[in-house]
């Protein structure tokens, strides 16, 4: 009896479809291609990463182009042109937004390892070179073996991966570490430091600000670099290989360094202190 019933439940099954595995949805990539819409974040205010400009009323930044530029490429792979939208966002926000899918992603941010405990980090999807800026009356060389000594004082900001990076590639140099970027240059005006550290970004934005203050932007040799990664959901199971992709291949042709000295134009900045080996 027990067999009969076990041979009619098979006969039973043959026929019917497999169920898919829930655990292969990607809610992200299932939304996005329904509604035709991605939503990007967006920080207010934050010149050159994004910001909206009065005269147009639209957001700019290299974000927001990174956010176009995927979008594009995305629409391409599912067939249909995605409309992108933008939500604000915020620094100390921004993780659960992507958690709670308020926003779809995020394209630019260093991959703690607190912040892959709680999404998929993906890339580095650009790299920002370290730089320095001297003071008008400094005397110290550009390498970082010339950096690396008793009588250069550096300043950097508190906690920083920037901070990290200095005291790791000139150990032997005095360290001065304060809490803002307002605060380094007032330190090198002052001359209690002779360079203030940074990343390539910082360095363009406080160069335009206080030119009286610093004498250049220089990448000191050989150049080093840090990493930022895209954040999404920890559910995005088909983004996240589709976005990996992406990242590699953009970053390889060229076109990521494209939209970084873009923004820069539109920004203002004067990229002729941005050279051909800092390619993003």
């Amino acid at each position: 009896m027990r067999l009969t019933i076990r041979l009619m439940l098979a006969a039973t099954c043959v026929g019917l479809p497999l169920m898919p595995d829930a655990t292969l949805a990607d809610p992200v990539w299932d939304r996005i291609e329904s509604t035709g819409t991605i939503t990007c974040g967006a920080i207010p205010n934050d010149k050159i990463g994004s910001w909206v400009d009065s005269a147009t009323g639209q957001w700019e930044g290299y974000e927001i182009d990174l956010c176009r530029a995927i979008a594009a490429d995305l629409g391409k792979e599912m067939g249909k042109e995605l409309k992108v939208q933008f939500q604000e966002t915020g620094w100390k926000t921004v993780v659960l937004d992507l958690q709670s899918q308020k926003i779809d992603i995020w394209p630019g941010m260093s991959a703690t390892e607190q912040r892959k405990q709680a999404l998929n980090m993906i890339g580095p999807m650009y790299d920002l070179a370290f730089c320095a800026m001297d003071g008008k009356t400094a005397k110290v060389g550009k390498t970082w073996d010339e950096l690396n000594a008793p009588d250069v004082r550096i300043a950097t900001v508190t906690g920083t991966s920037v901070e990290a990076a200095f005291k790791r590639m000139a150990p032997k140099a005095q360290h001065v570490t304060l809490s803002e970027y307002s605060e380094i240059t007032l330190a090198v005006q002052s001359g209690r430091a002779d360079i203030m550290g940074a990343d390539v970004l910082r360095c363009l934005n406080v160069m335009q600000s206080a030119p009286n203050v610093f004498n250049s932007v220089f990448f000191p040799t050989p150049i080093e670099a840090m990493g930022s990664s895209a954040g999404v959901v920890k559910s995005a199971d088909k983004l996240t290989p589709w976005l990996t992709d992406w990242a590699t291949t953009h970053k390889a042709d060229g076109s990521i360094r494209e939209i970084f000295l873009n923004v820069m134009k539109k920004a203002g900045y004067d990229i002729g202190n941005v050279p051909p080996e800092v390619q993003f």
